[in-house]
């Protein structure tokens, strides 16, 4: 009623006197707007019989903005059979799809699937015709929705994308025209009746960083004044993305390995899993083992009231019955002797966010009990979870979705020198790249996870034995990931959403010389991220003086309002301040550590800070707290004098006069 109400108006406002409206509630994606004929005598059959009859007449144009949701799957039972068969040709091709594919996820999504009903409708049609749709702004380029893109671009003439509002779950800030967290963007199609139908370039235009009224400005603009703004580019085989990248050598690059490939295809490592995911966070991990301890005990003892005393102000609340089952588990224990027992054996160091490592607890018996109860679940990564059991294993996480990370590329990478966690990349999953591998948990044999050519290769060019190549290569790995002038250099091919049949590459250099030298310095970056590392004072503080300011019962604030930023850009201080009396203790901190991000976190601020203030610990600031503090800035600032000298080899890398073994030939 309402409906019908509002577009009286809309013709009464623009004189339209030959405007006739039909508004029907009716899902019309189920199989009764297909040939399946409706039950008449209902209210709901009345409406898909009149729909059925309109969408059954010329359709010359679509505009919608369908649905989305990540997690809604209501078209899925058999009323739904037709639209779901349909959705086969927005999938891969049969032969590449597998069990547990996730870029499959995405295809029943309801804005998909009405997309692929307007492709019915418009491309059954005798006419001309055009479809313009509001779409997530990762359809332009995500992975999941490659096929459909591929499918749109095949069978319409031509395209028009225009990115609307930015996606504010990586961080960048936007004015939203849609008033959604996730990012928006419209795309229109045309196909021309009668003729072949292929599309080979793209029109785009970016109006997702404006403010509000500048986009509903661009979007009431004249179309003929506006077309100049778009960009022209041709579209690519390999993605079929609807959005531009930043050029780059795609020659050299090809000359790179692949760090990693989903379908067996030779690349620097043989095997790479994903960090383990340890919820509930809040119970299970804390960055003073002490304190961890202590915790598990009185929650064991008190049970729910302790734990929200000791967790309840952290960012994620823990429904009652995850510490109920955390309760019950450590209370299978009989005695205090027992339960310290357990505590002292199961406790690990874990690497638990960029330059931030924790301790977290993982024994079995509390994951069985978490097991029964509802919400998501930890995760431990039996591979990883033994392969980090031998003393001997290296590895880095890496981000494969760095365009999901920020705004623009930065360092998607941190070292893992102990039990890593899923969540050392903001989003999405830190992906684990070590030196050795155990694919089957139940034999525990471990194998060289460096690919048999690079292990000849190395070897011969070394004279090394194959564990210290494959060793030597997850450090030098690491360093060409770190390196500012690669990141810049192949921009375009490293800012990238999640592609998992095109991994990001590395050079890798014929040269024994720099090959170890870019390990070693390599070796001195990923050392800056273990417990108990010795760093030079580069930013000169004079740590005694400063710790002397701080007083008794300190309780530090990690605060995400903007009045309480801890940053001080123009005069280059970090704050130190106590959440209770809002006491300050200004140290300097230099602009550039203070925006030091990795793989999506600012790394003092949304990892060290947030996870030793009083909200997470729950126990007082101390000195020793304070001088790792102190450290860490001068760790972040030895950690960029180093990539500064890694750079300077690289260089030599891009400009071609560093030999390479080439990916496609033996060498260059």
């Amino acid at each position: 009623m309402l409906a019908n109400y509002r577009m009286a108006v809309v013709g009464r406002q623009y004189a339209c006197n030959n405007l006739e409206t039909n508004i029907l509630l009716a899902n019309t994606l189920c199989n009764c707007l297909f040939d399946e004929e409706a039950n008449a005598a209902s209210i709901e059959g009345e409406e898909l019989i009149r729909a059925k009859e309109l969408a059954s007449l010329p359709i010359k144009l679509i505009i919608s903005n369908p649905p989305c949701s990540d997690s809604i799957r209501n078209n899925t039972t058999a009323d739904f059979s037709q639209i779901i068969d349909l959705m086969d040709d927005f999938r891969p091709p049969v032969e590449n799809r597998h069990g547990r594919q996730n870029i499959q996820k995405q295809i029943n999504n309801p804005f998909m699937q009405f997309l692929r009903w307007s492709c019915v409708k418009l491309l059954n049609s005798e006419n001309h015709s055009v479809l313009a749709m509001v779409v997530p702004l990762s359809f332009l380029e995500a992975e999941s929705y490659k096929y459909a893109r591929k499918y749109l671009t095949e069978h319409f003439s031509n395209l028009w994308a225009i990115a609307i509002d930015t996606d504010a779950r990586t961080g960048i800030r936007g004015d939203s025209l849609f008033y959604t967290m996730q990012g928006r963007a419209v795309i229109l199609l045309t196909r021309k009746y009668g003729e072949a139908t292929s599309i080979t370039n793209i029109n785009y235009l970016d109006i997702s960083r404006g403010k509000r009224a500048q986009k509903l400005d661009v979007l009431e603009t004249d179309i003929n004044s506006i077309m100049e703004s778009f960009d022209n580019f041709d579209i690519s085989d390999t993605m079929y993305s609807f959005m531009p990248s930043r050029p780059f050598n795609e020659t050299m690059y090809s000359e790179f390995w692949p760090i990693s490939s989903e379908r067996g295809d030779k690349a620097v490592f043989l095997n790479q899993c994903s960090g383990a995911k340890m919820a509930p966070t809040a119970l299970l991990t804390h960055v003073k083992q002490p304190m961890l301890k202590r915790r598990s005990r009185e929650i064991s003892s008190e049970g729910i009231p302790k734990a929200k005393e000791w967790i309840g102000r952290q960012d994620k609340n823990v429904v009652d019955a995850k510490i109920t089952a955390f309760q019950d588990a450590l209370r299978t224990c009989s005695t205090r002797q027992e339960l310290d027992g357990v505590l002292n054996e199961n406790i690990r160091l874990c690497s638990f966010r960029p330059f931030v490592n924790s301790n977290v607890l993982l024994w079995e018996k509390i994951f069985e009990y978490q097991a029964g109860v509802g919400g998501g679940g930890a995760r431990i990564r039996p591979e990883i979870k033994a392969v980090y059991d031998l003393e001997d294993t290296v590895g880095f996480a890496l981000a494969h979705a760095p365009k999901d990370l920020d705004e623009s590329l930065g360092q998607f990478t941190s070292f893992c020198w102990y039990f890593p966690d899923n969540d050392l990349s903001r989003r999405g999953n830190g992906h684990i790249y070590m030196n050795q591998y155990i694919p089957n948990t139940r034999t525990n044999k471990v194998i060289n996870n460096l690919h048999p050519d690079l292990i000849e290769h190395l070897s011969g060019l070394t004279g090394l034995s194959a564990a210290e190549c494959s060793r030597k290569m997850v450090f030098y790995s690491y360093a060409v990931f770190c390196s500012q002038v690669f990141l810049e250099e192949f921009y375009g091919a490293l800012f990238v959403v999640n592609q998992s049949e095109s991994r990001a590459r590395i050079p890798v250099v014929n040269d024994a010389e720099i090959f170890l030298q870019l390990s070693n310095m390599g070796e001195q970056l990923a050392a800056l991220e273990k417990n108990g590392v010795e760093v030079e004072n580069i930013l000169g503080y004079d740590y005694d003086n400063i710790v002397s300011q701080l007083p008794n019962g300190f309780r530090l604030e990690h605060s995400r309002s903007a009045s309480k930023n801890p940053y001080d850009e123009e005069n280059e201080q970090f704050i130190v301040r106590d959440e209770v009396n809002g006491a300050e203790i200004r140290v300097y901190c230099p602009l550039a550590i203070q925006k030091f991000n990795v793989a999506g976190y600012n790394v003092v601020k949304d990892c060290w800070l947030k996870f030793h203030s009083y909200r997470f610990t729950h126990c007082e600031f101390t000195a020793q707290d304070f001088r790792e503090l102190l450290d860490l800035f001068n760790i972040i600032a030895t950690q960029m004098r180093i990539v500064t000298e890694i750079d300077e080899v690289i260089h030599g890398i891009v400009d071609g006069d560093t030999p390479l073994l080439s990916y496609n030939t033996e060498d260059r």
